[in-house]
């Protein structure tokens, strides 16, 4: 077999002298192999055929077959060698018109041996540049086969979040050999449980290993029932695009990813399941419910699949109220964190219990309203060199996408827990204990009113010096404080929808026009005024 810089020659050539002289020079110092001759055109034609040299150095004119004659034949064949020429002066203008239909030179007679070579060295070196160019283009394309799943991977990321028609789509698809018929298509995203506090505690090569582990058993479930291409979206997230399958929902299948994850795996996967996508251009979609079934695994833990045709449809959210958050800020404030967690667990009980359940992304945001006004709180009464570390691991668990509700509520009741031990060791006067345990027995009493006698009485101090203390300790009066939280609470009401009436009842006024008169006097407004600010198409009442 001939090295990379070494060509082959056949030498075609009726006189025995010209063939024998052609023959006798020293080829190989030229880096050329003698592959055969031949003594006439057609005998020539078979050898080329057989031997499939790189270069023919033939005469124009033989007997049985000239050299025209056996080029055109080559040509037909589709045979890739440099054809050489030997030509007479009276042989000229058709030696031109070989090279014209594909001869690669001529040598004129008579000539010497170094004409021959000369000829010979330059279609070598167009033989060595071709190899060269179809090596670089085999290797290219020996990338490119490499690089095919990365490639359909990335388109198919373009698709799902982006709008585009099947007309901008087809060659892509096609060039790329996507395994899915361009209708009837459906999403869905996968998010490894609980993965990035997790991922932690393990190398990257664990976690790399985990991905590749979860994908491939992903891949295969879906390869058993229906065509579909999975794809990493994000360090924890991947999203699978199939086939409405015949025989299996898929729904039905994404639970089965489920179970066998969790079966061959230390780990489990939410999974949301979008809505059928008639056409490619549908796909972003389909993603998108994907994303929305995705985010009601807050309610659920994770380890399953939720369709978006389960979850609940609104064009709205409803107010969600946090009461009892006040309750849980005076208890931390008071250092009572045991106190402030039972308080926060019932907030969060009664948020969850709410029908139909809120949007998930609404909900997180009053946790999330819940741990910036806990983190205020403690940052007012704690230095923050005491606080930082305290709030950094709270917010290390907390992060990331996935978190269930059950792990938010947990993790801000230890915040107010540890929080609240911060408070009471360090920052809290006795002063100021005690006016935050007062505050506590008035926000439970503020429909009827509270003296200052009372207040003193409970926490077991003089009147004048309840009053002063309060006042130095909350930069307000009893009276004051007291009016500013029968306020918040009626806004709060009104919001909800209950009557003025109602409501003047609930924060402690037995006249509802003495009730309007101070709530306009501290909100600007009326009560039916400031309802209809949040409702405007709800008439006063």
């Amino acid at each position: 077999m001939l090295g990379h810089d070494e060509v082959s020659l056949c030498i075609i050539d009726d006189i025995k002298s010209v063939v024998n002289g052609l023959t006798m020079i020293d080829w190989a110092s030229e880096g050329v192999t003698v592959a055969g001759t031949s003594s006439n055109g057609e005998d020539g034609l078979e050898l080329i055929l057989r031997e499939k040299p790189d270069i023919v150095i033939t005469d124009i004119r033989m007997p049985r077959m000239d050299g025209l004659s056996m080029l055109r034949e080559l040509l037909e064949a589709n045979v890739a060698c440099k054809v050489i020429l030997i030509s007479s002066y009276t042989d000229f203008d058709y030696a031109k018109e070989a090279v014209r239909l594909g001869a690669f030179d001529y040598v004129v007679k008579p000539f010497t041996e170094e004409d021959i070579v000369e000829a010979v060295r330059k279609a070598k070196t167009h033989i060595l540049q071709e190899r060269e160019e179809l090596l670089n283009v085999r290797g290219m394309e020996s990338k490119l086969r490499e690089s095919m799943p990365l490639l359909r991977q990335e388109y198919l990321r373009l698709l799902v979040q982006h709008r585009t028609s099947w007309e901008q789509a087809a060659k892509r698809w096609d060039f790329l050999k996507l395994r899915l018929q361009p209708r009837g298509l459906i999403v869905l995203l996968l998010e490894i449980d609980a993965f990035q506090e997790r991922a932690e505690e393990l190398s990257m090569h664990e976690v790399e290993l985990i991905r590749f582990s979860l994908q491939n058993i992903a891949e295969e479930t879906i390869r058993e029932h229906a065509d579909g291409l999975l794809f990493r979206l994000e360090a924890d997230r991947f999203v699978a695009v199939l086939n409405d399958p015949p025989g299996m929902s898929a729904i039905q299948i994404a639970e089965r990813c489920c179970k066998n994850i969790e079966s061959f795996t230390k780990f489990t996967v939410s999974i949301g399941v979008g809505g059928r996508a008639e056409s490619v251009a549908e796909l972003p979609d389909s993603y998108k419910q994907a994303d929305q079934a995705l985010n009601y695994h807050l309610f659920t833990g994770g380890n399953g699949a939720i369709s978006y045709d389960e979850i609940p449809r609104s064009n709205k959210q409803g107010p969600v109220s946090l009461e009892g958050k006040e309750e849980v800020l005076l208890a931390l404030r008071s250092g009572n964190g045991d106190r402030a967690a039972v308080l926060l667990l019932q907030l969060s009980a009664a948020l969850q219990r709410i029908s139909p359940r809120p949007n998930p992304e609404y909900l997180l945001s009053h946790y999330e309203e819940l741990a910036a006004s806990i983190i205020r709180t403690l940052y007012e009464v704690v230095s923050p060199e005491e606080l930082q570390p305290l709030v950094q691991s709270y917010k290390a668990k907390t992060s990331g996408s996935g978190v269930a509700l059950n792990v938010l509520e947990q993790q801000l009741a230890a915040l107010c827990r540890d929080g609240g031990e911060l408070v009471r060791r360090n920052t809290l006067s006795e002063g100021q204990r005690i006016i935050y345990h007062s505050l506590e027995y008035i926000k439970q009493r503020l429909e009827r009113n509270v003296t200052v006698g009372e207040c003193a009485a409970h926490v077991h101090l003089s009147v004048s010096y309840f009053s002063s203390l309060f006042k130095k300790v909350m930069g307000m009066t009893l009276i004051q404080y007291i009016t500013a939280e029968r306020m918040q609470k009626a806004k709060s009401l009104l919001i909800a929808g209950v009557p003025v009436q109602e409501v003047a009842a609930i924060v402690g006024y037995e006249e509802r026009r003495y009730f309007s008169e101070m709530f306009k006097r501290t909100s600007g407004m009326t009560p039916s005024e400031f309802r209809a600010s949040y409702h405007p198409e709800t008439p006063g009442g």
